[in-house]
């Protein structure tokens, strides 16, 4: 590679990396987006750059962050003025192409078979959730707390959910077959749109579009369970399989950053609560009323969901820490 070359593939790490944090900041204005897709629609190079801080975040869990680095606003006008400088720039750049080459230097020491078998591990904690795209095209939505490996052949996609909740959008390929495993069962799709969680021994399989075949991992005996779009298929760690029709906008309003909650028990209300909030809800003596739950929340919204309840007599504050807030049940 030439220096030229190793320069503007750092610059657009560097320009990647600013957009990235631009992003998870919450700051972006509708203007800035339009800038920013008009960024990715210029070449292959930039989306691979973004793509490259987006898989280097999910992996380090964070993305250097320099105080001169160039504003979003600046980038076009660097581009073509090159101002005095630029040696500063140079050597930004040469820095971020070092932080990113140990990055994945580590990475491919983790996964020695990295060539014709690619794997890659995603891990995302409390209140954290992202979406990835995968190299051959699939788009994946980490849940909070969410834990999952991919393994890519020229035969199969396959991915293991060690743990937690996410929605998979799968890109058409009726040569390599994209399979979820979790818990010793297997969803298998080829190009559709479905959610996989796995929390304590339980797999909840829900399907937004297309077909999937859900079955026990290397069965091999052909039976399984055929699910359509609005299914859902619940698999208890006592092994009985459940399916029924779901309002599937309900199951994944996560996706969204949205928690709707209709009629559901206050138990599993507050739990899905505190997936997304370091400062959890927690009830005196561990006593949680038996009542339902109606509303739209923002996930990690505790404060809100809180007065919701006090103003419908559901539960009421007693205390509150920077860990926990909490409660007692309502009248």
């Amino acid at each position: 590679m030439s220096g030229n070359d190793a320069f503007t593939r750092a610059a657009l790490r560097a320009e990647a990396t600013q957009w990235f944090n631009l992003e998870r900041s919450g700051d972006m204005t509708v203007d800035d987006e339009l800038r920013f897709l008009d960024w990715l629609d210029q070449s292959d190079a930039h989306r691979d750059a973004y793509r490259l801080v987006e898989r280097a975040w999910l992996i380090a869990g964070t993305i250097p962050q320099e105080p001169e680095m160039l504003s979003p606003a600046d980038l076009d006008g660097e581009r073509e003025s090159r101002r005095p400088g630029w040696r500063r720039h140079l050597a930004l750049a040469a820095s971020l192409l070092l932080v990113f080459t140990l990055g994945w230097s580590v990475y491919f020491n983790a996964f020695p078979g990295f060539g014709s078998t690619q794997t890659q591990q995603f891990r995302t904690g409390v209140g954290q959730t992202t979406t990835v795209t995968l190299p051959e095209g699939s788009v994946v939505t980490l849940d909070a707390e969410t834990e999952m490996r991919l393994r890519e052949t020229p035969r199969e996609r396959r991915v293991d959910l060690i743990a937690g909740r996410a929605f998979f959008r799968v890109a058409h390929d009726p040569s390599r077959p994209f399979t979820v495993n979790a818990g010793g069962k297997s969803v298998r799709a080829i190009g559709t749109a479905f959610e996989v969680s796995f929390e304590h021994g339980n797999m909840v399989v829900t399907l937004a579009e297309g077909k999937v075949r859900v079955e026990e991992t290397g069965s091999g005996s052909g039976s399984g369970t055929d699910m359509a779009p609005g299914g859902q298929l619940v698999i208890g760690a006592d092994h009985n399989w459940t399916l029924s029709r779901v309002d599937v906008a309900k199951e994944t309003s996560w996706t969204e950053g949205r928690l709707i909650f209709m009629r559901d028990p206050l138990s599993e209300a507050v739990a899905e609560m505190n997936r997304y909030s370091p400062r959890k809800l927690v009830f005196k003596d561990g006593e949680i009323p038996e009542r339902q739950v109606v509303g739209v929340f923002q996930a990690g919204d505790v404060d809100g969901f809180v007065k919701a309840m006090e103003l419908n007599g559901i539960a009421r504050r007693i205390s509150a820490t920077d860990d926990q807030i909490l409660l007692s049940g309502g009248e």
